[in-house]
């Protein structure tokens, strides 16, 4: 006579989505000031002058690039030392802000909560990780660089 099999172990339990805290003063302020930073630099790029001394499409000055570098800089500055993110990992904002800059105009009004949001919010229980943001930065960074050199 075969004795009756134990139950299965419970399935472990979903993890309760975290509260995140909103932005304090200071890390709102940088935000976005960021934010204004990002916008006029892109805005910059679009709408600069194009003149006969420029040696082809898409070419940009020394001015240029050290402004996009610069944003670029203080803007991964901001994904390291900030309040941990809760849609995507650092990794992963990384990754898109690196390629398709409308992703860091997305970060900037909603990490670690929106901007405009004074109270706590929750986590979802899982985020974008660093390989994703990578495959997603490529497949859509790839298109738009080539969409605005192309202008």
């Amino acid at each position: 006579m075969s004795q009756p099999s134990a139950p299965p172990p419970p399935l472990p339990a979903a993890p309760e989505p975290r509260p995140v805290p909103p932005s304090s003063t200071a890390h709102l302020v940088v935000r976005l000031a960021l934010l204004v930073a990002v916008l006029a630099s892109v805005a910059y790029a679009l709408l600069r002058p194009t003149g006969a001394d420029r040696s082809g499409l898409g070419s940009y000055d020394a001015p240029d690039a050290l402004i996009a570098l610069a944003v670029l800089v203080a803007l991964t500055a901001t994904i390291i030392a900030g309040p941990e993110p809760r849609l995507a990992t650092r990794w992963a904002w990384f990754w898109l802000v690196a390629y398709v800059w409308p992703a860091a105009v997305v970060y900037l009004l909603l990490e670690p909560t929106a901007a405009w949001r004074r109270e706590p919010a929750r986590a979802p229980g899982r985020r974008l990780t660093g390989g994703w943001g990578f495959l997603i930065g490529l497949l859509l960074g790839t298109p738009l660089t080539a969409l605005l050199a192309w202008r």
